[in-house]
């Protein structure tokens, strides 16, 4: 059975008139308006549609996109699957300009990728001391009077940040945005929305499961490749994946086998894309439109750094206790209980009775884990006494 996935883009203009980028929104099949339920999922999906599915030459062709981004989702590792050198990142409005956000905007930039502020309607003392964290300013153009727009741009323009217009619906908007100085444009007056489609394969969960499992167990390269083996859809996406990353590092041929197509796109981002997949793509893997990618995220991360505090020398328990967090979660979205999910995954019993049960040390910290979640903290104290005072000392800092 296949499903028709959806991106659309709307194009960004410089002052010579010329599509410099694109900016990639969040659409289902069927629907040309934006119904986003959750902002981290739905930057999720248009990712995995974008650069899995339709392909990022196909929809960005020479140009770059501009994605929106939440907070969450700046700091999260799905970022790190995009192509830094193609990608501007917009900080969505409403989002908190903290120091914390400033950090690692400059992380991202480090790393190649451009920083936007997104629907700005007036350069507010908390943007003004952002600006040496982002590169693009986006002003509603509509929103902003004359004088507003002109101390916005001069102000910007001093800090040697770009600004661009959006929501340009009129030939005067436009030629009022370009006397005023700003540098890129975007709106209806060039162009309305447009919808790419592609249909693609419905991946089975257990095979991106297990190629998951095999990444993190640093497996050779024959078990992995035969595990791919099993997973058509994901493997046409590492090679879109592979030739990508190829193409930005290096004049390479075009990726032609699978093992190739592991060595180029790294371990690591195989594995983040193989999280992307089993929780923040509903037409894929039947997960539903939640924030269970950024809860999962959170958790396996948490839990991962509480076994380290615990056994400080074993990489394994550790390894178990991250795995264990991100799929304590999964039986949910594919609407089954925890006995029938683990019927269908081969997974050590240590972490299936922790899902399950709440068995065992693992079942403790994952319990410890739901308390923080749920804001209590004296609850999530009292459990990690049972496994020494010295540890639930740490807890607090644990679950920054």
């Amino acid at each position: 059975m296949k499903a028709e996935v959806v991106v659309a883009r709307q194009p960004i203009l410089d002052r010579q008139g010329l599509v410099v980028a694109q900016e990639l929104l969040f659409r289902e099949a069927g629907d040309d308006v934006a119904r986003i339920q959750d902002g981290y999922s739905a930057t999720a999906a248009v990712v995995e549609r974008t650069l899995g599915v339709l392909g990022i030459e196909y929809v960005l062709g020479h140009g770059d996109g501009f994605l929106n981004c939440t907070g969450d989702f700046l700091f999260f590792g799905a970022v790190d699957v995009l192509p830094p050198s193609r990608f501007v990142l917009e900080i969505l409005e409403g989002t908190g300009l903290t120091d914390e956000l400033a950090a690692r905007c400059d992380e991202l930039r480090l790393a190649g990728f451009r920083i936007a502020l997104d629907d700005v309607r007036s350069l507010t003392p908390d943007i003004e001391r952002f600006l040496p964290h982002v590169d693009i300013v986006k002003l509603e153009w509509p929103y902003l009077t004359p004088e507003e727009a002109a101390y916005a741009i001069e102000r910007c323009k001093r800090a040697g940040k770009r600004v661009l217009a959006e929501k340009v619906e009129e030939r005067s908007d436009h030629a009022a945005a370009l006397q005023a100085g700003c540098d890129l444009f975007q709106g209806y007056y060039f162009a309305r929305p447009q919808l790419l489609t592609a249909s693609r394969t419905p991946s089975r969960f257990a095979a991106v499961f297990r190629v998951l499992q095999l990444l993190r167990d640093e497996a050779d390269g024959v078990h992995l490749e035969d595990a791919l083996k099993h997973a058509p859809a994901l493997v046409i996406q590492l090679l879109r994946l592979a030739n990508n990353a190829a193409r930005r590092r290096w004049s390479h041929a075009p990726i032609t086998s699978i093992g190739q197509a592991v060595a180029v796109v790294g371990s690591k981002q195989l594995m983040l894309w193989c999280c992307l997949l089993l929780y923040g793509n509903p037409a894929d893997l039947r997960f539903g439109h939640s924030p269970l990618a950024q809860l999962v995220q959170h958790r396996a991360n948490f839990m991962e750094r509480a076994a380290g505090e615990l056994t400080p020398e074993d990489g394994d328990f550790q390894e178990a206790a991250w795995l264990c967090g991100l799929l304590s979660l999964a039986y949910i979205s594919c609407e089954v209980t925890p006995e029938r999910f683990f019927t269908d995954i081969s997974i050590d019993i240590v972490i299936e009775e922790a899902i399950v049960e709440h068995a065992g040390v693992l079942g403790t910290l994952l319990t410890i884990a739901e308390h923080l979640e749920q804001g209590q903290f004296d609850a999530a104290f009292r459990q990690g006494r049972t496994l020494g005072a010295e540890f639930a000392g740490k807890i607090p800092s644990l679950a920054l």
